[in-house]
C-alpha cells in the first residue's frame, strides 16, 4: 500500500481545498510558526480514524471545520458547514482487509475519505471508500495492517518524542507491535475478546431460561394431576347435589300440605278472639267518660294552689330584699366614717407641713446677708492675688524668651550647615536615579504595544464567544420547547396505555378465575352485542358442557331437523343472532327472542320444545315454566367480558403503537435538548474565559500605561529637582558660612540661665496664693447659690401643702353630706320588713286550705283511675288475644307461603338440574327409582367433604397438560442453542489463542530485529557507542514494558533520563527508525523532530533519512525549520496565511530546480 495525495476542504484553517502529493523520498513543510503546518500532521490523523478531539488539538469534533477568519472589527471569510479529508492510496497488491466488499479488496486505487458535518449543536462523521460508506473500525483496521494508522509512532508530531522518552515501557510497547505487525491482530483479538463474553452472557441466560423451564414444567405437571382431580370431584358433586336437589322437593312438596292445614286453625283463632275484643273495648269507652270530670276540676285545684304558692315566695324574697338593704346602708355608715377620719388626719398634716416651711425659709432669709459680705471679700482677695500672678508669669515669660533665643541662633547655624550637606548628597543620588528612569521608559513602551496586540486579539475572541452563545442559547430555547410540546402527547399515550392494559389484566383474571371446564362450548360461542344475557337464560348450565364425546356433559351434532312448527310470528331466532358450532343449531332454532313486555302473550303460542327469552335475561317455556331476568348468569357474564376484552385488546395495540412513536419523538427531543445544553455550557465556558482573557489584558495594559506615565513623570521631576538642588547646594554654603561666624559671635548664656530660674520661682509662689484665693471664693459662691435655689424650692412646697389642705376639707364637706342622706335612708329601710312578714303568715294560711281542697279532689280521681285501668287492662288482654291470634295466623300464612316457595325453588332447580320434571333429578343423579332413597344429610357431608377437597385445591390451571407440551417444546429449541453457543465459546477460546500464540512469536521476533537495528542507528546518530532494548516487567512479551539503555561515546550505560535534550531526541529517532526497518510503513511524519538538535545532529539526522528512503518504500514528510533539513529535502512544500487564519500550500521541486541551475 502506497500513499500518493492528501486533499483537504474546510479542515481547520485550509478554508480553500488544498493537496498534499505524497512522492517517494524526502518531502519537507515549512513556514513561519501558526501558519497550520501541523494541521497537515493532523488531517492526516483524522482521515486514518483518530476519535479523540482533544488529540487533534480541538476541543470538540465539530472544531475541526474552518471555524471563520473574520473579528468584529474587521470582517474576514465565514466559518464552512462541513470539512472534509481524502487520501489516495495505490492499492495493488490488494492489501485491504479480507472482511471488506470483493468489490473494493480489487480495486488498483482506493481513496479513503472522512467527512464531518455540523448538526445542530454537534456533529458526525462519515467515511467513504471509493464513494462507498464503510464503519471508522474497517478504515482503522485497514491502516493497522498496513503498520500505521492515526496512533501509529510513524506520525510525531510535536512534542511527542519528549513522551517517548518519558513513557513508561508498557506503553512503549506499541513500537514493537507495530514493527511485528500485530497491532490490527490486536483489534481482531478485542474483538474476539468482546464476542467471548456476549457468547458467555448468552450461554449463562439461556443456562437460567432452561432452569426456569425445567422447573415451569415440574409445575405444570403438578398442576395438570389437580386438574384431574378437580374434574373427576366436580363430577360426583354434580351427581351428589342432583339427589339433593330431588330430596328437597319431596320434602317441600310435604312441608306444603302441612301448612295449608295449620293456616286454617289459626283462621279460626282469630276469628273468636275478635269478638272478646270488642265487648272489653265498650266497657272501657264507659268508664273513660266518667273519669274526665273529675280530672279537670283536680287540675283547678292545682292552679289556685300553685297561685298562692308563688305569691308566698315572692312575699319571702322581699322580706330578704329589705333586710338585705337594711345590712348594706349599715355597711355604707361604717365605711364614711372610716373616711372622716383619714380626711382629719390629712388636713392636719397639711396644717404642719406649711408651719416647718415659714421657719425655714426665715433662717435662710437671715443667713443671705452676711455671706454676701463674705462673698465680697473672697473675690476682692483672688482679684490681688491674680494681679501679682500675671506680673510673675511675665517676667519669666521675657526670662524665657531671652534663652531660647539665644540657644536657637546658635542651634540654626549648625542645622543650616548639615543641611547643606545632605541636600548636596541627595542632589548626586537623583541625578543618578534620572539616567536609569529614562532607560526604564523606554522599555515601557515596547511593553505597552505588546499588551496592546494582545488585547485586540482578546477582544476579538470574546466576540466571537458571545457570538456562539447566542446561537447555542436560541438552539436550547427552541430544543426546550420541543421537547415540552414532545412530552405531552407521550403521557397522554402512556395514560391511555396503562388505563387499557389495566382493564385488560382485570378482564383477563376475571375470565381466567371463571373458566369453564376444558373443551366447553361456552369458550366455543360468540354472541351479537347484546344478546349475551339472554344465550345465557337460553342455556344456562348447558353452555358449561363440551363437544368432546368422551365428556360425561356432552353436546352432539345430531343434523338440523325441521321443526314440527315454526316460533311465533315476528319472533326472532335466536341462532340468528348467534355463532355457535353445529351440535347447538337445534336448541338454538328453537329459542326466540322478544321484548320483556311481549314474552307472556307470546309464550301461549309455543310448541312443544320451544322457548322464549328477552335481551334482559327473561324466560319462557313451551310447558308453561317462566323465569324473570335477575342477576346476570355467569356465562353472559363470561360473553360480555370476552367481547370487551377483545375490544380492549386492540385499544391496547394502538395505545403500544401510539406510545412508542411518541416515546421515539420524546427521545429525539430530549438528546436534542441534551445536546442543546451542553453546547450552551460549553458556549458559556468560552465566554467565560474569554472575558478572563480579555479583563487580565485590559489590566495589564492599563498597568503598563500607568507604570509608563509614572516614569515619563518621574524622569522630568528629576532633571528640575536636580537644577534646583545645584542652586539650592549653593545657597547652603553660603549660609554655613554664615551661621559659623554667628556661632563664634554669641556671648555666654549662663547669666540668662539665672535670671531664668528665679523668674520661674516667683512665678509659682505668685500661682499657688492665687489658686487658694480662687478656691475659697468659689466654694462662698456655692454656697450663696444652694440658699437661692432652697428659698425658690420652699415657695412651691408650700403652695403644693396648702392645696392639699383645702382639698382635704372639701372632701369632708362631702363625706358628711352622704353620710346624712345614708341615716335617713337607714331608717326608713328598717320600718319595711314588719308589714311584708304580715303579708307572707296570711298566704301561709290561704295555701293550707287550698291543699286541703286538693287532697280531696285527687282522691276522687284515683278511685275513678283505678277503675279505668282495669277497664283498659280488660281491653288490653283482649286485644293481646287478637294480636296473639292474628300473629299466629300471619306466621302460618308466612310458613305456607315459604313452604310453597320452596317447592317452587325445588321445581325451578330440578328444572334446571334435569331440564324437565323434578323426577327427572333420579337419572341425573344416576340413583334406580325402585331402590329407597339415601339420607340427606348423608349426602350433604359427602357434598361438603367433596367441595372442601375441591376448594383445597385451589386455583387449578385446566390447560396445564397443553401448556406442558408447549414448554416441552421451548425446552427442546433452548437445549440445541446451548449447544450452539458451547460450540461457538469453543471456537472463539481457540481463536484467541491462536492470535495470541502467534502475536507472542511475531512479537518476539520482532524485538530482536528492532533491536538489532536499534543498536546499529544509534551507533550511526552518535557515531559510536552502544544501545540496546529490554522487555521487563512480564514474561508474556503481549504484556511486557519496553526498556531502552543507551550509552553514547564516552559516556556510562545509563536510562534516557539522564541524557540531554538532545541525546534524548536521537535516541528516540534513532528507535523509531528501527521499527520502520522492522516493518517498514508506507508513510512517516516528522513535525519539528530537529528542533532540539544541532548542525552536526541535524547533519547525521538527514543522512539517516536519505538511507531509510532509499532502503524502504518509506515516503517521509518532515515539518521543520531548520535550513539544514530544508537544503536536504527533495521537495518542500511552504505553508502560509495570506490572510490571517486561512492557510495555503505552496511547493517547490528542489531536484528539478537545482537541475535547471545547473
Amino acid at each position: 500500500m502506497k500513499f500518493d495525495r492528501l486533499r483537504l476542504t474546510g479542515f481547520k484553517s485550509f478554508c480553500e481545498p488544498a493537496e498534499l502529493d505524497i512522492l517517494p523520498g524526502l518531502t519537507g513543510i515549512v513556514g513561519p510558526n501558526g501558519c497550520g503546518k501541523s494541521n497537515v500532521l493532523e488531517a492526516l490523523r483524522w482521515v486514518m480514524g483518530a476519535s479523540s478531539a482533544k488529540a487533534l488539538r480541538a476541543g470538540g469534533m465539530e472544531d475541526v471545520i474552518f471555524g471563520g477568519s473574520g473579528t468584529k472589527d474587521r470582517p474576514g471569510r465565514p466559518g464552512r458547514a462541513w470539512a472534509e479529508v481524502t487520501l489516495s492510496l495505490a492499492n495493488e497488491e490488494g492489501d485491504a482487509p479480507a472482511g471488506w466488499p470483493e468489490a473494493l479488496r480489487e480495486q488498483p486505487r482506493l481513496e479513503v475519505s472522512r467527512r464531518i458535518t455540523r448538526r445542530g449543536e454537534g456533529a458526525a462523521s462519515t467515511f467513504r471508500v471509493n464513494g462507498r460508506e464503510v464503519r471508522a473500525r474497517d478504515v482503522q483496521i485497514l491502516f493497522a495492517d498496513a503498520a500505521t494508522g492515526a496512533s501509529a509512532a510513524g506520525l510525531v508530531r510535536q512534542g511527542q518524542v519528549s513522551e517517548l522518552i518519558a513513557a513508561k515501557p508498557e506503553n512503549r510497547r506499541r513500537l514493537l507491535e507495530e514493527a511485528a505487525g500485530i497491532t490490527g491482530l490486536h483489534a481482531r483479538r478485542h474483538e474476539a475478546e468482546l464476542r467471548l463474553k456476549a457468547t458467555l452472557t448468552n450461554l449463562e441466560r439461556l443456562d437460567d431460561t432452561l432452569g426456569a423451564l425445567e422447573a415451569q414444567r415440574a409445575s405444570l405437571a403438578r398442576q395438570a394431576r389437580q386438574a384431574t382431580r378437580y374434574r373427576n370431584a366436580s363430577a360426583e358433586l354434580k351427581r351428589i347435589e342432583a339427589m339433593l336437589a330431588y330430596l328437597r322437593w319431596q320434602s317441600a312438596k310435604h312441608a306444603a300440605t302441612e301448612a295449608d292445614a295449620a293456616l286454617a286453625a289459626a283462621e279460626a283463632q282469630v276469628r273468636e278472639a275478635s269478638a272478646v275484643a270488642a265487648s272489653a273495648a265498650g266497657d272501657l269507652t264507659r268508664t273513660r267518660d266518667a273519669v274526665e270530670p273529675l280530672r279537670v276540676a283536680e287540675a283547678e285545684a292545682r292552679a289556685v294552689l300553685a297561685r298562692l304558692q308563688a305569691d308566698a315566695e315572692n312575699a319571702e324574697a322581699e322580706v330578704d330584699r329589705a333586710e338585705a338593704l337594711i345590712e348594706r346602708l349599715k355597711q355604707t355608715e361604717l365605711r364614711l366614717q372610716g373616711d372622716l377620719t383619714r380626711e382629719n388626719v390629712l388636713a392636719e398634716e397639711a396644717e404642719a407641713a406649711l408651719n416647718r416651711l415659714a421657719d425655714e425659709e426665715e433662717r435662710l432669709k437671715a443667713e443671705t446677708a452676711p455671706a454676701a459680705d463674705r462673698l465680697a471679700a473672697l473675690e476682692a482677695e483672688a482679684t490681688k492675688n491674680e494681679t501679682t500672678l500675671r506680673k510673675a508669669e511675665a517676667s519669666r515669660e521675657d526670662a524665657q524668651r531671652a534663652a531660647a533665643e539665644a540657644e536657637a541662633e546658635r542651634r540654626a547655624a549648625l542645622t543650616a550647615q548639615d543641611a547643606a550637606a545632605r541636600a548636596e548628597a541627595r542632589a548626586r543620588q537623583e541625578r543618578d536615579a534620572l539616567a536609569q528612569a529614562v532607560g526604564e521608559e523606554k522599555g515601557g513602551t515596547q511593553q505597552s504595544e505588546t499588551l496592546l496586540r494582545l488585547r485586540d486579539e482578546a477582544s476579538e475572541k470574546l466576540a466571537g464567544a458571545e457570538r456562539r452563545l447566542s446561537e447555542v442559547e436560541s438552539q436550547r430555547a427552541s430544543a426546550a420547547a420541543a421537547l415540552e410540546a414532545a412530552r405531552a402527547p407521550r403521557e397522554a399515550a402512556a395514560e391511555r396505555l396503562a388505563a387499557a392494559s389495566a382493564e385488560a389484566r382485570a378482564l383477563q383474571r376475571l375470565l381466567e378465575a371463571s373458566a369453564p371446564e376444558p373443551g366447553a362450548v361456552l369458550d366455543q360461542v360468540t354472541a351479537a352485542e347484546g344478546f349475551e344475557t339472554a344465550l345465557a337464560a337460553a342455556l344456562g348450565d348447558d353452555l358449561s358442557a363440551a363437544l368432546d364425546e368422551n365428556a360425561q356433559r356432552r353436546w352432539s351434532a345430531l343434523g338440523e331437523v325441521p321443526l314440527d312448527a315454526p316460533l311465533p310470528d315476528g319472533v326472532r331466532a335466536l341462532c340468528d343472532v348467534i355463532t355457535a358450532p353445529a351440535a347447538l343449531s337445534r336448541r338454538l332454532a328453537a329459542t326466540g327472542v322478544v321484548d320483556a313486555v311481549d314474552g307472556p302473550r307470546l309464550a301461549g303460542a309455543l310448541s312443544p320444545g320451544q322457548r322464549l327469552v328477552s335481551r334482559e335475561g327473561d324466560l319462557w317455556r313451551w310447558d308453561g315454566f317462566s323465569a324473570r331476568s335477575g342477576t346476570p348468569a355467569p356465562a353472559a357474564l363470561r360473553l360480555e367480558q370476552r367481547r370487551r376484552l377483545e375490544a380492549v385488546e386492540a385499544e391496547e395495540e394502538t395505545a403500544k403503537e401510539a406510545l412508542a412513536a411518541t416515546e421515539a419523538g420524546l427521545a429525539d427531543a430530549k438528546a436534542a435538548e441534551q445536546a442543546a445544553v451542553e453546547a450552551e455550557r460549553e458556549a458559556r465556558r468560552v465566554l467565560r474565559d474569554a472575558r478572563d482573557g480579555l479583563t487580565k489584558a485590559d489590566r495589564a495594559l492599563a498597568d503598563a500605561k500607568a507604570d509608563e506615565a509614572r516614569r515619563a513623570a518621574k524622569r522630568d521631576a528629576a532633571k528640575a529637582r536636580l537644577q534646583s538642588l545645584e542652586e539650592r547646594l549653593r545657597e547652603l554654603q553660603a549660609e554655613l558660612r554664615e551661621a559659623e561666624a554667628c556661632v563664634e559671635a554669641l556671648p555666654a548664656i549662663s547669666g540668662v540661665s539665672e535670671a531664668l530660674n528665679q523668674a520661674r520661682t516667683n512665678a509659682q509662689t505668685a500661682r499657688t496664693a492665687f489658686d487658694k484665693a480662687r478656691s475659697a471664693s468659689s466654694e462662698a459662691r456655692r454656697e450663696a447659690e444652694a440658699r437661692a435655689a432652697r428659698l425658690r424650692t420652699i415657695g412651691g412646697e408650700t403652695e403644693d401643702w396648702r392645696r392639699r389642705g383645702e382639698a382635704a376639707q372639701e372632701r369632708l364637706a362631702q363625706v358628711r353630706e352622704v353620710a346624712s342622706d345614708v341615716a335617713e335612708q337607714l331608717t326608713a329601710a328598717e320600718r319595711a320588713p314588719a308589714a311584708l312578714k304580715a303579708r307572707r303568715d296570711a298566704l301561709g294560711e290561704e295555701i293550707a286550705a287550698a291543699e286541703s281542697r286538693l287532697r280531696r279532689t285527687a282522691d276522687a280521681v284515683g278511685e275513678a283511675r283505678a277503675s279505668l285501668d282495669e277497664a283498659e287492662a280488660s281491653a288490653r288482654t283482649a286485644s293481646e288475644t287478637v294480636s296473639t291470634a292474628r300473629e299466629a295466623r300471619a306466621a302460618r300464612a308466612a310458613q305456607r307461603d315459604a313452604a310453597r316457595e320452596r317447592l317452587c325453588d325445588a321445581e325451578a332447580a330440578a328444572a334446571e338440574i334435569a331440564d324437565g320434571a323434578p323426577d327427572g333429578l333420579l337419572e341425573r343423579a344416576e340413583h334406580d327409582a325402585a331402590l329407597p332413597l339415601p339420607d340427606a344429610g348423608t349426602l350433604e357431608a359427602r357434598a361438603e367433604k367433596l367441595r372442601r377437597e375441591r376448594d383445597a385445591l385451589g386455583a387449578v390451571n385446566l390447560v396445564a397438560e397443553r401448556e406442558m407440551s408447549e414448554v416441552d417444546v421451548r425446552l427442546t429449541e433452548l437445549s440445541a442453542e446451548r449447544g450452539d453457543c458451547e460450540a461457538a465459546v469453543g471456537k472463539l477460546r481457540g481463536a484467541i489463542g491462536t492470535l495470541n500464540r502467534d502475536g507472542r512469536q511475531r512479537l518476539t521476533a520482532a524485538f530482536e530485529t528492532v533491536n538489532g537495528h536499534f543498536g546499529a542507528l544509534f551507533r550511526t546518530l552518535f557515531g559510536g557507542g552502544d544501545a540496546h532494548l529490554a522487555l521487563t516487567g512480564s514474561d508474556d512479551p503481549l504484556e511486557a514494558g519496553l526498556d531502552i539503555l543507551a550509552s553514547p561515546p564516552g559516556k556510562k550505560l545509563s536510562s534516557m533520563s539522564l541524557m540531554s535534550g538532545g541525546e534524548q531526541a536521537l535516541v528516540a529517532t534513532a528507535l523509531i527508525f528501527a521499527v520502520f526497518r522492522a516493518n517498514p510503513a508506507p508513510i512517516c511524519v516528522l513535525d519539528e523532530v530537529d528542533a532540539p538538535l544541532d548542525d552536526a545532529n541535524v547533519e547525521r539526522f538527514c543522512d539517516m533519512l536519505r538511507t531509510m528512503a532509499a532502503e524502504t518504500e518509506t515516503r517521509f514528510l518532515v515539518i521543520t525549520h531548520h535550513a539544514l533539513t530544508m537544503s536536504r529535502m527533495d521537495r518542500l512544500y511552504g505553508v502560509t496565511m495570506i490572510e490571517r487564519g486561512v492557510s495555503a500550500l505552496v511547493s517547490v521541486d528542489l531536484q528539478a530546480a537545482e537541475a535547471m541551475a545547473a
